[in-house]
This record gives C-alpha cells, sequence and structure tokens, in this order.
C-alpha cells in the first residue's frame, strides 16, 4: 500500500482549508489562553523564538534549511536505518548527561522499583516466582506475595526486558537508558512512514525535551518498556500497510504479547487502535485474508500469553487470577471498577501499607465513582497537559492538527491519545500518577508537527517558510526544555531521604552477615520502605537480611515476650554466625542497635507462657 505524498484529506478542498486556517488560529490562541494558561515563559525564551520566527522568514534562510529538509524527508532505506542507530545511541547518551547533570541517583527509589528488582534477580536465576516464605511476616511488603508463593505482584514483561543485565553484570540504568533511546529511534522510524524523516527528527528532539520521558529513563518502571513495545506494534502495522508482508504481523504480534504481560492496560489500548486500523484495511477482503491476519498476530503472541497463565497459576492458584489482581484485591480492595459501597477500614497488618492505604488509596477509592468521570477524565487531561506538552506555546498550532489527522497513518500514532485516557479511568489512580502518561507522549508530539506537514501541502509555494517558522521555534522551546541550557528546568526526582540514611548507616556500621529488623512508627514515611531485600532472588542469600521487627513496643525487643522470636530460631538453624540488629525508624540520632546473634536472643527470649 504506497503511501501517499499529501495529508490533506479527499473531502477537504485547499480552498476550504484555506478558509478554516484563521478560524482554527484563532482556536489556537484561546486554547493557549485557557488550556496553556496563556503562559510564555522567561523572556530569553520568547526572545529566541521571535528571532527564529525572524530567520525563518529571510528566504536564503528558508531555502538552505528546505534543501536539508527535503534531503531527510525522503531517506533510503539504509540512511534510515542510520539514522536510526545514531538516534538511539545519541539518544541514550544525550539522556545519561542530561541526568548526570542534574546529580541524578541511578539507584531504585520507589517501592516499585525494589518489587521489579526482585523479579529480575528471580529471571536471572531462571525462576518467576519462589516458594512461599517461611515465615512470610517478617517480610511482607509493598507490592510483593510472599505467599503461597514469594514473587513480584507486576507482570514480568518488564523484568524479561532489563534482567539480561544482571547476567551481563551491568548496572540496571544501562539497559533502562538503552530502553530510552530505543523508544526515540523507534519513535523516529514510526513518523518516518506517519509523516516523514525530517519531522520525525523534529518529533525525537522533541520527546527528549520531555522531562518525564528523561525520568523514567532512568528509573526502574514498565512505562518505557510499554511505551517501546506499542511503538514497535504500531511500527509493525504501518509496515504492514505498505507491502502487506505477514512478517510484519508477526512481528506485531510478538510485541502485543509482550506489552500484554507487561502493562494490559497499556497494551489493550495500543491494540484497539490498531486494530481498527487493521480492520478497515481489511474490510471487503476474503475471509481467508482476514483467518491469516489473525493467525499471524494470534500465533507469536500465544507464548507469552501462555508464560503469564502459568505464572497466574503458580503464585495464585487460580489461571486467570494474576498476582497483580491478588494483591489489589487484599491491599487496596475496589481501586478498580466504579464502587458506591465504602472501602474497608483495614487492609494489611504492614504498619506501612496500612497507613499508605488510609492516607493515598482510601480517597482516591471513595471519589472513583461512575458520577465522577467527567471531572477524573478532565484531571487526566491537566496531567496530559502538564507532562506530554513540552510548552504551552505549542497549543498555538495543535488545532490545525484536526485538519490533518484523518489519514490512517496518523490514527496508528493519536489514536492513543483518546483511547488510553478512557481505558484508564477505570483505575482509582488514574489522575493520581502522572508516570502513567508516558504513553501518550508520541501521540501530543504528532498532534504538534502534523500542522507543518498539512500547511506546506496547503501553501507547496511556501513550504520553505512554513517549515523554517515551524521547526526552528520548535527546535528552540526543545532547547530551553534541557536543563543544560535553562537553570529553571530540574527534572522532579523522588526524595527519599530516609532510604538514603538507613543505607549509609547500614554500610558504614555493618559487616556482614547480618539481619536488621525495621521497626515502624507514626513518623516514619509510607513512601520509602527499607523492608526489600532488591538485591537477591531469595531474602536468606542477602549479606544483610531486612526484616520486619513484629513488635508493636521497640521495648519488647529482646526480652520476654518477643514477637520475633520464630526469626531468631530460624537463622539460629540455618545461618547461626548471622548478627541482629534494631533500627528505630522513628528513632533520634542513635537508630541503629546490636541485638546479637540468633543463639544469644534466644537466651534471653524466652517463649510467653501459655
Amino acid at each position: 500500500m504506497p503511501a501517499d505524498n499529501t495529508h490533506i484529506p479527499h473531502w477537504l478542498s485547499p480552498r476550504t482549508a484555506k478558509w478554516l486556517l484563521p478560524l482554527l488560529l484563532i482556536l489556537g490562541v484561546q486554547c493557549w489562553l485557557v488550556l496553556g494558561q496563556g503562559n510564555y515563559g522567561h523572556f530569553d525564551k520568547l526572545a529566541a523564538i521571535s528571532l527564529a520566527i525572524f530567520l525563518g522568514l529571510i528566504p536564503p534562510v528558508n531555502r538552505a534549511l528546505s534543501r536539508c529538509w527535503n534531503s531527510l524527508a525522503h531517506p533510503t532505506p539504509a540512511l534510515r536505518r542510520c539514522i536510526a542507530l545514531l538516534t538511539w545511541i545519541g539518544s541514550s547518551l544525550l539522556i545519561y548527561w542530561t541526568e548526570i547533570f542534574q546529580h541524578a541517583r541511578f539507584k531504585p527509589m520507589f517501592a516499585d522499583e525494589f518489587s521489579y528488582l526482585i523479579q529480575m534477580h528471580m529471571l536471572a536465576r531462571g525462576r518467576l516466582w519462589m516458594p512461599a516464605l517461611p515465615l512470610p511476616r517478617f517480610f511482607d511488603s509493598f507490592y510483593i506475595l510472599v505467599t503461597p508463593a514469594y514473587a513480584s505482584m507486576y507482570f514480568p514483561g518488564m523484568a524479561m526486558m532489563y534482567f539480561p543485565s544482571l547476567l551481563l553484570h551491568l548496572p540496571y540504568t544501562v539497559f533502562t537508558l538503552a530502553a530510552g533511546g530505543l523508544c526515540a529511534a523507534m519513535f523516529y522510524l514510526v513518523l518516518c512512514e506517519a509523516l516523514d524523516g525530517a519531522l520525525a527528527i523534529l518529533g525525537v528532539i522533541l520527546l527528549l525535551s520531555l522531562s518525564l520521558f528523561r525520568l523514567m529513563s532512568i528509573m526502574l518502571l514498565a512505562q518505557i518498556p510499554m511505551l517501546l513495545l506499542g511503538l514497535l506494534m504500531t511500527l509493525a502495522l504501518l509496515k504492514w500497510r505498505r507491502d502487506m508482508r505477514r512478517r510484519w504481523l508477526l512481528l506485531l504480534g510478538a510485541a502485543a504479547g509482550w506489552a500484554a504481560i507487561t502493562r494490559p492496560a497499556d497494551a489493550l489500548a495500543f491494540a484497539i487502535v490498531l486494530a481498527i486500523i487493521l480492520a478497515i484495511d481489511l474490510r471487503r477482503k476474503p475471509a481467508k485474508l482476514w483467518i491469516a491476519a489473525a493467525a499471524c498476530i494470534a500465533a507469536p503472541a500465544i507464548p507469552f500469553l501462555m508464560l503469564q497463565l502459568i505464572l497466574n497459576h503458580q503464585v495464585t492458584g487460580d489461571w486467570l487470577t494474576t498476582p497483580f489482581a491478588r494483591y489489589n484485591d487484599v491491599n487496596y480492595p475496589g481501586a478498580f471498577g466504579f464502587h458506591d459501597a465504602s472501602p474497608p477500614a483495614h487492609v494489611s497488618d504492614v504498619p506501612e501499607v496500612q497507613r499508605f492505604y488510609e492516607m493515598n488509596v482510601k480517597p482516591l477509592i471513595e471519589q472513583h465513582r461512575l458520577s465522577n468521570v467527567p471531572s477524573l477524565l478532565l484531571d487526566e487531561f491537566e496531567l496530559i497537559r502538564r507532562t506530554a506538552i513540552v510548552d504551552p506555546l505549542l497549543f498555538l498550532i495543535a488545532p490545525i492538527s484536526l485538519l490533518a489527522i484523518w489519514d490512517r497513518r496518523l490514527w496508528a500514532v493519536w489514536g492513543m491519545l483518546p483511547v488510553f485516557p478512557l481505558l484508564l479511568v477505570y483505575s482509582a489512580f488514574s489522575a493520581d500518577l502522572e508516570h502513567y502518561f508516558v504513553m501518550v507522549m508520541p501521540a501530543v508530539i504528532l498532534l504538534c508537527l502534523a500542522p507543518i506537514r498539512f500547511l506546506s501541502d496547503i501553501f507547496p509555494c511556501r513550504a520553505a517558510m512554513i517549515r523554517a517558522v515551524m521547526a526552528m521555534p520548535m527546535i528552540v522551546i526543545a532547547l530551553a526544555a534541557m536543563p543544560q541550557l535553562n537553570r529553571l528546568v530540574r527534572d522532579q526526582y523522588p526524595a527519599t531521604p530516609e532510604l538514603d540514611q538507613i543505607d549509609r548507616n547500614l554500610a558504614e556500621n555493618i559487616s556482614p552477615p547480618a539481619v536488621v529488623l525495621f521497626h515502624s512508627s507514626k513518623n516514619s514515611s509510607v513512601a520509602e520502605e527499607p523492608v526489600f531485600n532488591a538485591d537477591v532472588a531469595w531474602p536468606d542469600d542477602a549479606p544483610i537480611i531486612r526484616a520486619r521487627d513484629l513488635n508493636p513496643k521497640i521495648s519488647a525487643v529482646g526480652g520476654p515476650g518477643d514477637l520475633d522470636r520464630p526469626l531468631y530460631e530460624y537463622y539460629s538453624r540455618i545461618s547461626p554466625g548471622r548478627v541482629f540488629y534494631l533500627y528505630s525508624r522513628g528513632g533520634g540520632s542513635d537508630r541503629l542497635k546490636r541485638l546479637g546473634t540468633g543463639p544469644e536472643l534466644l537466651q534471653g527470649t524466652p517463649h510467653p507462657p501459655n
């Protein structure tokens, strides 16, 4: 299916489009004033944008840019692959430099990251789950299951992408940075199919200027792997539309299967958009073509789905209940779907999990009602505005895309924008976690790029000037969003002062083998959970094992009736030389206290009388 040379829809005449453009520009001003809050940024940025527009109006400048543009717009297959490779490497290095410039901490900070890291260590040992922990209460924590199996609650697709870093003894950030750069390269290839090669490069520049994209590219979360797989699905479909070769459907199926066990809701959003396009392209085709297409997509996807079914059965005991669903049913009941009943008051005996539920999760579930869907969708749009649009000034031209997005090549990219929020609103967290909206970044960027291509097609004699006066300011806007060039821009890293202090205290004062019991208090941060043995697949293998003190009062530790006695007995049997320490999360300067070895503690902690 050869690509058209124009993005003007067949039902829209150039004359009508020219009459509509002034109205859309007025609408763009209104969008900037209302949605963009009339924000034009620092005066220096406005001056630089004005200078870029002025230079774009100078004929020698825009003609020179046009020659460069035309050389990049339709690259040969070999040149396209070369540019994609350079984009991959260059983007990864740029993200790394940007984060180093801001003194980023390349280590896990969220509880989600610790859960994923445990899953990676299990995969490095050829496992997706481990047996149930002998003493589960001591190791129960956020986003992991300790019984009837020890496993991460999360789907395994992300860990499958990153766990080779452990086998190669590399920092996991090497792989996260590589995945972020590969997203940029994949986005370039997608835009080459949907628009042209020059706009694809501009799109990559805008993507790299987004702070959230850079941040996710150094964090151990599933958003970047999912975006990579979603872009691969999109590219495969666009390639298939061009030549109808089945290999592209096989690639689409493999990427869709992997995506389905990475972030199923996000994968479904991509699948809905691409399935609609596929169905339209196959309309009026013989049934055997429909069957062949479905078989080509399903065959490579089935092994991934079978892997998830096996994981479900081994961890939860039910083929169709995922570890993710089991964890949420227990700890965040009602977080998915719309409910009128009030959520329960108590969900967990882990103090931090219970307080996190009361402070953060329960209020969201109480507000997550069907009648609140319109306001939830508005909140989602606000998150998109904050995270996926590099600058409010782009609202000025965004309405022009209403005339430019009717080509099905473009549907494959921008279709995520309406579909994804509608699916996400099913979750109580839909309007609370901004990193979910990494998925719509390509769609938003496309809406900013499409007007350039459309106006160039409407006014071919002025194409050089249009490209210059629109593309050059976009480059200025992107550069102004980089921390190296704008001291007011900082990627928003989560602060974890307590975890940092814990890591320092343990490194400076404890020699392995040891066990550290963490005693919780009301002053301890629920966002900084230390009870993760994230450097191993099985807690007993950790040099310094982290466990939970079960005593309500810290004074009970080491004395008669100590509820931690089962842990002392356990390690006295399997590792009697381990020294126990007590870490008080609510203590003052003297937080860490040596308790003794397991056999020593057993002497001072007799069983409580029956």
